[in-house]
């Protein structure tokens, strides 16, 4: 009995810590209000940031009288970067080892590649664009600006600004995220990436000097989605997360931030109805056609987003397109939206209030949301 009794203790203890090392503990860590870790490295991420940039430019060579005709090769070059033709710097793009291509997502790859051709073909055009016409049109308001546009009145250069929001970006952001969370493998590394990809200071949104593509985006929209804190909070708790190997709270930040940039794009495209509309009251139909194109890009980029959490379904975007042209919406008529010659700008305006209040009423925007953007 004694013996028993001097086990007593010993048992309870035992059981007393098999209990506790039952219950998970919570770790113990600070979430920085700016995102300067001691081991941040993003610089791949700057230099895609300026191989889009480089792109960018020169597709916009195009929209210049008398043409400037653009080569499709080159585009596809600097797109895979072979040849060297970026402006090299002290990030040594060409040299890199890096390429675009590498980082699209394949619909958005094979898009891109369509858009190159495309660019190349119509800046051969030395005519004024027109319904039917490739060629370069002024702005009506703005005459210094010009719109190198397709026969169905697209300007390439916005949508393909746009696709490198969602189709490389987005799409680069979604699998660092997801894929270093769900392998352990340099998670803080490739979260580190992802932010450099969102394109703002590390400061944000405190400061909002120098913001690019998805973060300047985030906020021109941000009065109505609320999306500059909400991605970078995100982005500081889930990198404090992996440092304090809180895997949980990596994720959950991670789904928060993929979420959001999907809601972005949706937000994106109702800015771009404003804008449309604004146009439109302006009389400036090519400028409509130029937020048109924008719009078109947004739209493209609901679908390339694969990821679990993606709102829209596929019935949902087909919808989406026949709202921008329901005779070829794969192919949009950007002519047709506007028809400027025939229809008068409520008619213009009906068209551009129905695709807003699809976009809220998919995502779930408020009147209040939907008047904000």
């Amino acid at each position: 009995m004694k013996r028993i009794a001097r086990l007593l203790p010993l048992l309870v203890l035992i059981a007393s810590c098999k209990k506790n090392n039952d219950k998970p503990s919570t770790p113990n860590y600070t979430v920085s209000t700016t995102y300067n870790f001691a081991d941040f490295n993003d610089s791949n991420s700057v230099k895609l940031l300026l191989m889009i940039d480089q792109i960018g430019a020169k597709v916009n060579t195009g929209n210049t009288v008398p043409h400037t005709v653009v080569s499709a090769q080159v585009l596809k070059d600097m797109f895979n970067n072979v040849n060297g033709y970026f402006v090299d710097s002290s990030l040594k793009l060409n040299n890199s080892g890096l390429s675009l291509a590498n980082f699209c997502s394949p619909a958005a790859k094979a898009d891109l590649l369509n858009y190159f051709d495309s660019i190349g073909l119509y800046s051969q055009s030395t005519a004024t664009a027109s319904n039917g016409v490739a060629g370069v049109i002024a702005s009506t308001v703005s005459t210094n600006k010009k719109f190198l546009l397709s026969p169905n009145g697209v300007w390439y250069y916005q949508v393909y600004r746009k696709t490198a929001h969602g189709g490389i970006l987005q799409n680069s952001i979604n699998h660092y995220l997801t894929d270093s969370l769900a392998t352990g493998t340099n998670s803080a590394h490739y979260w580190d990436l992802a932010f450099g990809l969102l394109g703002v200071p590390v400061n944000f949104p405190t400061s909002t000097t120098g913001l690019k593509y998805l973060g300047s985006y985030s906020n021109q929209v941000d009065p109505g989605l609320g999306s500059n804190k909400k991605l970078m909070n995100a982005f500081l708790t889930g990198r404090a997360a992996i440092g304090a190997k809180d895997n949980a709270t990596a994720q959950a930040q991670a789904t928060i931030i993929i979420k959001t940039l999907d809601s972005l794009d949706a937000a994106a495209i109702v800015q771009e109805m404003k804008e449309t509309d604004a146009n439109i009251e302006a009389g400036d139909a090519v400028a409509a056609y130029g937020t048109l194109s924008e719009t078109t890009g947004f739209i493209r980029n609901l679908k390339y987003n694969t990821s679990g959490t993606r709102v829209i379904t596929d019935a949902q975007y087909t919808q989406l397109l026949a709202l921008l042209d329901n005779t070829t919406p794969n192919t949009p008529n950007l002519y047709n939206f506007v028809n400027a010659s025939v229809s008068t700008k409520q008619q213009i305006e009906a068209k551009t209030d129905a695709i807003r209040q699809f976009i809220g009423k998919t995502y779930g925007f408020s009147a209040s949301q939907l008047a904000a953007q």
